[in-house]
């Protein structure tokens, strides 16, 4: 392996990390936050439901655009392309 791909690779894991630091962050927030709610409101479960859906629904088209960049540039890794 060529000292770049090792840079790249070191770049890459070290920004994965941060990723999932602040990934498990924001999941930890929001699970207690949920849990407060669902405690002080019996009707949360079926807002939290419908409020999700609406916002599945209105971000769709962006997650799908973003998940096809990410899913195009794998592509070019794995045929080569980009190295």
């Amino acid at each position: 392996m060529k000292p770049i791909y090792g840079h790249f690779l070191l770049a890459l894991t070290e920004d994965a990390k941060s990723q999932y630091l602040i990934f498990s962050a924001l999941n930890t927030e929001i699970e207690a936050l949920r849990e407060t709610v669902r405690a002080l409101d019996p009707t949360f479960a079926d807002v939290m439901a419908q409020k999700t859906k609406e916002i599945e629904a209105k971000n769709a088209l962006i997650v799908q655009a973003v998940i096809a960049g990410y899913d195009a540039k794998l592509q070019l890794l794995k045929d080569g392309l980009v190295c």
